[in-house]
């Protein structure tokens, strides 16, 4: 699995009783709520459109805008992992 889908709030394994990891465990339940991509584009377009630069801009351009941004950040995280 890639950095940007893992869990952006993991719960913790042992809140509910199921492993997140398949391997471990024949009871699996995948995380749920917003990746980490998801979690990063929505705090990148709530930074875009609390500034003026968004006055010019699109609704879709804002969207790919705060997209690329995540994607950005986390390359960046993925090569301080290594």
């Amino acid at each position: 699995m890639k950095n940007a889908d893992m869990p952006a709030m993991p719960t913790p394994e042992d809140l509910d009783g199921y492993y997140r990891d398949p391997k471990a465990c024949k009871f699996f339940m995948p995380f749920m709520g917003l990746t980490k991509r998801e979690h990063f584009a929505g705090l990148a377009m709530q930074g875009v459109l609390s500034s003026d630069a968004n006055l010019e801009m699109s609704p879709k351009e804002i969207a790919t805008i705060s997209v690329e941004q995540a994607d950005v950040l986390l390359a960046e995280l993925e090569k301080e992992q290594k």
